[in-house]
């Protein structure tokens, strides 16, 4: 079990002077989230931090994160930021002996596919060897992010992606966001189900694709996807959501669902592990402007209330680390 990690985030007062991710200017207590972190916002190179995350994330048994990707991030206020904080959380997560790994995301946003190639290739040679890095079956894993209903990637994309890459750094397990629900059925796309050379196919989030999050309206899609997946002799990675609520970051194509007092959680986590899945991605960790999030938040009456959670599925006792010296800071001006 991963979870989705972003490092988009700055703040005005932190080393940046500059507000990236969080959607407000000039503010620390309003953002454009409908949760407040327990911490408050914070940048995501602040190694206190990335360490608190990771401590939290062994704590309910999580495997690693997949961090978002966008190469060099020239779209951000702070170009360079997502590239840089990585190397923060490989660093971190090689001390605390956890397991980090890419989820590039330039292959549907960034239009240059040379580009594409060019940084896969070369953050793999740079980061596949840290102790931190995932692995599965000895290779390092590369996790290609797609929107369902637009994906841009073609199969003579990837295809041409993998051949690239492994040039430059050897074999990569791939895993690559591959779904569709078409015709109100989720599956993978016929094309996608010959000898493309990915290692298994992944879906980020079911409100991408139908907006029914309850068991009973889950476990039938899941349980066809798995098993269409493992037919053609792939893994299936699939997502569970604790809830998501986007209202406060877009005006348009706004969806709210419910966290159900983690009920939500729950029924995902029970349809994906009866589902026989693979891998399983809990999206998200912080993505704050959907509020899809398990990190603590102020917001909830135990803001380790998703972590618990996570950590009873997973069959540990949940003992949270000590919280970085900025939450109290936190709760002081919330008093």
């Amino acid at each position: 079990m991963f979870a989705a990690y972003y490092v988009w985030y700055s703040t005005g007062s932190g080393p940046h002077g500059n507000w990236s991710g969080w959607g407000k200017s000039d503010r620390t207590t309003e953002i454009s989230s409908a949760a407040y972190p327990l911490i408050g916002p914070y940048d995501s190179d602040d190694p206190e931090v990335v360490r608190w995350h990771i401590r939290l994330a062994k704590a309910s048994g999580l495997s690693g994160f997949f961090v978002s990707s966008w190469g060099p991030g020239n779209w951000q206020k702070l170009p360079g930021l997502t590239e840089q904080a990585f190397e923060v959380v490989l660093r971190v997560a090689a001390e605390e002996k956890f397991h980090v790994a890419l989820m590039d995301e330039t292959a549907q946003f960034h239009g240059n596919f040379a580009d594409v190639k060019r940084w896969a290739a070369a953050y793999l040679a740079k980061y596949k060897d840290s102790p931190a890095y995932l692995k599965i079956d000895g290779r390092p894993v590369y996790y290609v992010y797609q929107v369902s209903f637009d994906p841009k990637l073609t199969v003579q994309g990837f295809e041409e992606l993998k051949k690239h890459v492994e040039q430059k750094v050897g074999p990569v397990y791939w895993l690559v966001d591959k779904i569709s629900n078409a015709g109100d059925r989720l599956h993978i796309p016929g094309d996608w189900l010959g000898a493309t050379g990915a290692d298994g196919y992944a879906c980020y989030g079911t409100f991408s694709n139908f907006r029914e999050w309850r068991y009973e309206d889950l476990i039938g899609r899941y349980r066809a996807v798995v098993t269409e997946a493992h037919a053609a002799g792939l893994k299936m990675m699939l997502p569970v959501h604790p809830g998501h609520d986007n209202s406060r970051s877009r005006k348009e194509d706004v969806f709210i669902m419910p966290r159900e007092d983690g009920r939500t959680l729950r029924g995902y986590l029970r349809a994906v592990r009866e589902s026989g899945a693979d891998y399983v991605l809990v999206t998200s960790w912080n993505e704050w402007p959907e509020t899809t999030v398990i990190e603590p938040a102020a917001t909830w009456a135990d803001p380790y209330q998703y972590l618990k959670i996570i950590a009873e599925v997973n069959g540990v006792n949940f003992e949270k680390p000590a919280e970085p010296g900025r939450a109290r800071g936190v709760r002081a001006r919330e008093e």
